[in-house]
């Protein structure tokens, strides 16, 4: 069983994964989240230190929000995909890509949530030449570092989203795929989306490469045969 560890930092939850000399850290929260994730770090027994990697799943301000200051201060290198880069250096989750939410009701409960969160700007995070910007699939950076799995290109959420893939099956999906907010009739699936049709396909191909164990950045993990179930009921069989 891949071994890792959880730093729940309210709406999103990060991972940290062992892997050379260190820890894989898979996003971050707001960038108001970052004295609470160096308690979270602090309770695991983790130094900030012995983070040798920030993997970015996408460029939304929950997942990248203090990203910077990581890559300032402690020189931690970057894994991204090339579609990440303009997106970060701009700073903006809530300009660039069009979308909406997946349901009608999650819409309603979001323009409540905006009276608070107003700006979905986060600092700019500038790539160099320290950083690994991945092109779609890879199946090498993640096990050059000691860690036994490989990057999927999932896009849908967003265009840069990428999800990670253990030879054991345990799925570290970002916004791919959630377990959030089912009130209001997500299903497991990402609140939001920018293309409703690549969401569904790539939901479809992280089962069909062997997902097992779903591992959301919103929500707890869960079976991947429940994504299989709404996928029948969204999409047929």
């Amino acid at each position: 069983m891949t071994d890792y560890r959880c730093l729940n930092l309210g709406i999103t939850k990060v991972y940290l994964i062992p892997c050379n000399e260190g820890y894989l850290l898979i996003d971050t929260g707001y960038p108001a989240d970052y004295m609470k994730f160096r308690k979270k770090l602090a309770a695991v027994g983790v130094d900030v230190e012995e983070i040798k990697h920030l993997l970015l799943t996408h460029y939304h301000d929950d997942h990248v929000g203090f990203a910077r200051k990581l890559k300032e201060e402690f020189g931690l290198p970057l894994i991204l995909q090339k579609r990440s880069v303009p997106l970060l250096a701009k700073g903006d989750s809530g300009s660039e890509e069009g979308g909406q939410y997946i349901t009608k009701r999650l819409k309603l409960l979001f323009s409540v949530f905006q009276l608070f969160h107003r700006s979905f700007r986060y600092p700019p995070v500038l790539t160099d030449g320290r950083d690994t910007l991945v092109d779609g699939d890879d199946d090498t950076v993640l096990r050059s570092l000691g860690i036994p799995a490989r990057i999927i290109h999932t896009p849908g959420h967003t265009e840069d989203s990428m999800t990670l893939l253990f030879d054991d099956g345990t799925a570290f999906v970002g916004d791919a795929a959630m377990n959030f907010l089912k009130c209001t009739g997500t299903a497991y699936r990402p609140i939001y989306y920018t293309n409703e049709e690549k969401m569904y396909a790539s939901i479809r191909r992280i089962l069909s490469s062997g997902a097992k164990t779903i591992v959301p950045a919103h929500g707890n993990p869960y079976p991947a045969a429940r994504l299989e179930t709404m996928l029948n009921r969204f999409r047929g069989k």
